[in-house]
C-alpha cells in the first residue's frame, strides 16, 4: 500500500488493503472496540487509532504483518505472552499468515485502558488539590470590605453612608482601596476618602477637572483638587443631592475629553 494513499477514517483505511488483510484488520478493530467500547476512533500518524483519556492503541497493516501499537507499558506487562512475536518498545508485529491472538489483544487493550483511566483520575485529583490549595484572588471588593471591617463602628457607619451616595451617583464609578482608603475612579482617579476624624468626614476630589465645578460643598483654592467635609453620615445625607451633582458633572467633563 502506498503511504500517500488518502483515507479519512478507519473504514477507508481498511478498504485500501486486499480482502484477506481486510478480514484481519476488521477482527482487530472489532476486538479493540469490544475491549474499550467508550474509546473514540480516529486517525493519528496516518494510522487507525483509538483514544480514551489520551492515546489508547494504534494499528497498521504492512506487507507481511500487522503492527499493533499499545504503547510501551502493555508491551512490558505482557512481555512473556508476546515473546513469540517480533516486538519492540510499544510495538508488536502479528504475521499476516497466522490468526490474530485476539484474547491477548483484548488483555493488552484493557490494561492500557485501565492505565489511562487511572492517570486521568490522578490528574483530576491533583488539579482539584491544587485548586483548593491555591490562594483565592483578592478583589477590590474584598479589600474594601476588609478596610471597613477594621474601622470602629461609628467610623464605619459614617464612611459606609457616604460610600453609598458616591456609588449611586454614577454606574461608571469603580471602587477600590487606594492611598489606604476607599477611592473611586472612572478613566482616572476622581475622589478618595481622606483620614477620618471623629465627627468629621473628608473627601478629596483630586481629578483636575474638579476645579471647573462650582459648589458650596467644594472647599479650597488648590490648582488641581477640592475638599469636601461632612460632620457625619447625617450631614452627608442632607447634602446627598449636591454631592451627587458634583460627581455627575465631573464625569460629564471627563467624558468630553
Amino acid at each position: 500500500m502506498m503511504k500517500t494513499l488518502p483515507f479519512k477514517n478507519i473504514d477507508e483505511y481498511i478498504k485500501l488493503w486486499p480482502k484477506d488483510v481486510q478480514v484481519l484488520l476488521m477482527q482487530l478493530r472489532k476486538t479493540i472496540k469490544a475491549a474499550a467500547p467508550m474509546a473514540e476512533e480516529t486517525i493519528s500518524y496516518q494510522m487507525p487509532a483509538f483514544q480514551y483519556h489520551g492515546k489508547l492503541v494504534f494499528f497498521a497493516a504492512y506487507e507481511k504483518h500487522i503492527g499493533f501499537y499499545p504503547t510501551a507499558s502493555p508491551v512490558e506487562a505482557f512481555a512473556k505472552e508476546i515473546s513469540k512475536y517480533k516486538n519492540s518498545k510499544g510495538t508488536v508485529q502479528f504475521p499476516l499468515d497466522k490468526p490474530l491472538p485476539l484474547a491477548l489483544i483484548t488483555k493488552m487493550v484493557k490494561y492500557k485502558l485501565k492505565e489511562n483511566i487511572a492517570k486521568a483520575a490522578l490528574k483530576k485529583s491533583i488539579k482539584s488539590i491544587v485548586k483548593k490549595a491555591a490562594p483565592k484572588k483578592t478583589t477590590d471588593d474584598d479589600l474594601v470590605k476588609d478596610y471597613l471591617n477594621k474601622l470602629e463602628p461609628a467610623a464605619k457607619a459614617d464612611i459606609d453612608a457616604v460610600r453609598k451616595i458616591i456609588k449611586s451617583a454614577s454606574p461608571k464609578l469603580n471602587e477600590r482601596i487606594k492611598w489606604n482608603a476607599p477611592s473611586y475612579y472612572y478613566k482616572d482617579d476622581i475622589v478618595t476618602f481622606g483620614p477620618y476624624k471623629t465627627h468629621k468626614l473628608l473627601l478629596v476630589f483630586h481629578h483636575r477637572a474638579i476645579v471647573k465645578i462650582k459648589s458650596t460643598l467644594l472647599e479650597g483654592d488648590y490648582k488641581d483638587r477640592r475638599l469636601v467635609h461632612f460632620k457625619d453620615k447625617v450631614d452627608a445625607t442632607k447634602n446627598k443631592k449636591e454631592l451627587t451633582r458634583i460627581i455627575t458633572e465631573l464625569i460629564k467633563v471627563i467624558d468630553k475629553k
